[in-house]
């Protein structure tokens, strides 16, 4: 069971699976069995929208020092998503 309260029924629909999802890009086989779990999220186009709002967010917070290991993770996710490379710092794109 995964429960997250933070902005629950306060951002776009799909952000709480896409967020998950974005943290467990560094392993990879944990990211496919979260996106296999939640096929009503990632397979559709409401659920896209949450999950590119999850991944702006925590692009955010890697520019401001956090999580510095997921930021190429997020990048190549966000362009797998829209087909458009995301601008990283030198330092992050590593």
């Amino acid at each position: 069971m995964i429960i997250d309260w933070e902005g629950f029924g306060r951002m776009p629909s799909g952000f709480d699976a896409g967020l998950f999802h974005a943290y467990s890009l560094t392993m990879p086989a944990t990211a496919a069995r979260i996106r296999a779990a939640f096929p009503d999220v990632f397979g559709t186009q409401e659920g896209r929208m949450g999950e590119l709002v999850a991944l702006a967010q925590l692009l955010q917070v890697t520019e401001r020092g956090g999580h510095p290991e997921l930021a190429p993770h997020l990048a190549r996710r966000a362009e797998q998503l829209t087909g458009i490379p995301v601008p990283m710092p030198p330092a992050a794109a590593a």
